[in-house]
């Protein structure tokens, strides 16, 4: 651990020294202090330096200098959280809790809001960002005010609002690989006290990688999304009525697969450039069309002391994924995605603000009807042994929730908080399996269904008391310290996805977590620098964990069931400073121990034949030590110009991407990659030009692999290679 920690010092501090070289000889002026961030992780506006929780928040400033493109595109920035995508399903870690499940009915730990309502569809998480006001990262058990399944956490995202004035900007971009890029975001006023934004955003790229099998481009980009927010806000109301959509047409992640037997997969396969990640080899179909329709209405009035709010919440997906999984010339694993969702949400709040006590109490409704069809062509290259197997599946899942939580002010300067919410999970289910010869062929019509699993229903309810108490004390006026614990819930569900036997269609029972915190906020020196940092222990049990074993059938089996228990507990770091004028620091880091106690799987040891012991093992997705640091530096050229320069290096520490701590499922070593960004605009901020670059050293990592030896493969995901650019930011109006 020390070893790594020594290796990210070493990386940035010459950039950091050299950088802060400038400080010496200038006065930082009385303007150049830390911006405050307002967060809602309580479900009220406060300070990001007020609020007694782990929270890692980006305004639109470093949403921008970052280049995030979508919701799954942060996680080098924030401490302890991992996110990856498998089958187009996103697999969001933080903390070390969460998601390791590809199929598309998978519910992971971690949630997604957006604008206040949580995105449950796996089929809706993945999102284009554009002209956002914030992102708010919560770390630990969110079972209070954010109830559906936040053992892990929660991730926010919140639009623009419409502006009281005629204002906008408008963002166009081009890059390597042809990339395109268009972004708007503009208000205008209605009339009093009524007004309109609209947002609106277009990116396209070629692909970033060659496909020899037929020498075209692989993993290319095209993705569109829009969005109109109407708001009302006279006096004492404010209403939000929020629609939009998006559609995105890219490629799939294809991978590289390392052949297992011999070097080869089970057809004699090897890859003929194993160590050049620019060139694939691969003939099936490779693409994640998806559409995404929602709608979010956010009504608040205000009387008194006291606010009643209503968010309402609809979101509807259809996901069309096909995916050459093998990625190989040859046909041994291809399946086609066909999922649509939809989910209606209804949420109640009535909060009270008042001298010496805040409180919020809550009713929530959650309703989704989950519907897919996956169709894989298994063993196909040799017809005689050919599995087209087919799976329906169905999920209706509806959630009742009561929530409260109040803040007393035991002192001037000490207060405790205490909350609680009891949930009831109704979840009911259909699967089966059937093969159709002929499907994967076209010059063979499809025969008849042969029946492979009988359709199964069930139907469970699970009940559970999520609850937080926390004490925070103003240490000084610029220092907070916290101590918490705070319960989180994971309903149970069911194992709907591909499987191959009776026994991987299981039924799992909910997962638990006690969380243990303390931390500081501490905002010092005229605020000129943050510290922030937080240490946690977890009691983590019956966790739901997705395994991969062999079967002695030639088939791989996913054997979805309950861990016994785990262990975790780590430390973040989040610091941001400016000692000179114009001159920015950041540093971020985590330092995470997740394992397994006592984990005996269903899945089975293919050298012992019994069941796998996964006792004290690292938890998939869930590194010993991540980081970032970030160096910035504005100063003035010419006259009413300004220039700025930043360079940016995020560090991730070797992880696992399977329970077996099993060096071919895994990232292989730890890596790091370095960003730049220069910018160039008139004082008056009217409009920006910059220059920026990704993955400088063009660095080869990777991002997931997968277990299917029973295949003789193993598939590897690798990151994005190098890219750059340039954009021109246009900005209108007060």
């Amino acid at each position: 651990m020390q070893h790594l920690r020594l290796r990210l010092v070493h990386a940035v501090a010459p950039i950091a020294l050299l950088a802060a070289a400038p400080a010496i000889a200038q006065d930082a002026g009385p303007d150049d202090a830390i911006a405050e961030i307002v967060v809602t992780a309580q479900r009220r506006a406060q300070n990001l330096q007020d609020v007694p929780l782990s929270v890692t928040a980006l305004d639109a400033r470093a949403i921008t200098e970052a280049g995030f493109t979508n919701s799954l595109s942060i996680g080098d920035q924030v401490p302890n959280l991992e996110i990856k995508t498998f089958g187009g399903v996103p697999n969001l870690a933080i903390r070390g809790v969460g998601n390791n499940d590809f199929n598309s009915s998978s519910i992971g730990p971690v949630s997604i809001y957006r604008d206040d309502v949580v995105v449950a569809s796996t089929g809706s998480q993945i999102f284009a960002l554009m002209d956002l006001d914030r992102i708010e990262v919560l770390r630990g058990p969110q079972g209070t005010l954010f109830g559906k399944n936040t053992t892990g956490g929660a991730i926010q995202y919140f639009s623009t609002l419409p502006a009281d004035v005629m204002e906008g900007k408008a963002r166009f971009g081009y890059g390597r690989f042809n990339l395109f890029e268009a972004e708007t975001g503009v208000s205008i006023p209605l009339a009093e006290d009524f007004g309109v934004r609209v947002a609106g955003l277009v990116r396209r790229r070629d692909g970033e990688r060659v496909n020899l099998f037929n020498g075209g481009k692989a993993i290319d980009i095209d993705e569109a999304a829009a969005r109109v927010i109407l708001r009302y806000h006279p006096g004492d109301i404010d209403a939000r009525l929020s629609i939009g959509g998006g559609r995105d047409r890219s490629d799939y992640l294809e991978n590289k697969p390392v052949g297992t037997m011999g070097g080869a997969n089970l057809f004699g396969y090897r890859d003929p450039l194993p160590d050049n990640i620019r060139f694939l080899n691969f003939n099936g179909p490779s693409r994640n069309d998806s559409d995404n329709f929602f709608a979010t209405l956010n009504v608040a009035y205000v009387f008194g002391d006291f606010t009643l709010k209503s968010i309402t919440g609809y979101d509807k997906s259809s996901i069309d994924n096909r995916v050459d999984v093998d990625g190989s010339p040859v046909r041994i694993d291809e399946i086609k995605f066909l999922t649509d969702t939809r989910q209606l949400t209804q949420e109640l709040q009535l909060s009270y603000a008042g001298e010496r006590l805040d409180w919020i109490i809550g009713a929530f409704v959650f309703d989704e009807n989950f519907n897919s069809r996956s169709e894989a062509d298994l063993l196909g290259e040799v017809p005689t042994i050919a599995i087209p197997l087919v799976t329906e599946a169905t999920r209706d899942n509806t959630s009742y929730a009561v929530f409260g939580q109040g803040t007393y002010e035991l002192t001037e300067r000490a207060r405790i908080t205490l909350g609680g919410r009891y949930t009831i999970d109704k979840v009911g289910i259909t699967h089966r399996e059937y093969l159709i010869p002929g499907l994967f062929d076209a010059n063979i019509p499809d025969g008849p269904e042969i029946a492979f699993l009988p359709l199964k229903r069930d139907r469970d309810t699970w009940k559970a008391f999520s609850w937080r108490a926390a004490l925070d004390f103003d240490v000084t006026e610029d220092v907070l310290a916290y101590a918490s614990i705070n319960r989180g819930f994971k309903a149970g569900g069911y194992n709907i996805g591909i499987v191959f036997s009776e026994a991987e269609r299981t039924k799992v029972d909910p997962e638990y977590l006690t969380s243990y915190e303390v931390g500081v906020k501490a905002t010092l020196f005229d605020r000129r620098l943050r510290f922030n940092s937080s240490a946690f222990y977890y009691d983590y049990t019956k966790l739901q964990v997705l395994a991969v074993s062999q079967q002695g059938n030639g088939l791989p089996a996913l054997i979805l069931d309950n861990a016994a228990d785990a262990t975790i507990k780590g430390l973040e770091v989040e610091i941001l400073a400016i000692p000179a004028r114009g001159l920015d620091l950041g540093l971020n880091f985590g330092v995470l121990d997740a394992k397994y106690k006592n984990y005996t799987s269903a899945a089975i040891d293919p050298v012992t034949g019994g069941s796998r012991d996964f006792s004290g093992n690292r938890l998939p997705g869930a590194p010993r030590f991540s980081g970032s640091a970030s160096v910035q530096y504005e100063f003035p050229v010419g006259a009413g110009h300004w220039a700025r320069l930043r360079a940016e290096y995020n560090y991730t520490g070797k992880k696992f991407y399977n329970n077996a701590e099993d060096d071919l499922i895994s990232s292989g070593d730890r890596y790091g990659l370095v960003n730049l960004r220069a910018a160039l605009g008139p004082d008056s901020r009217e409009w920006e030009l910059a220059a920026w670059v990704r993955n400088v050293g063009d660095k080869a990592y990777i991002i997931d692999a997968t277990d299917l030896r029973d295949f003789g493969f193993v598939p590897r995901y690798y990151g994005e290679r190098r890219t750059y650019g340039v954009e021109l930011t246009v900005r209108f109006g007060s």
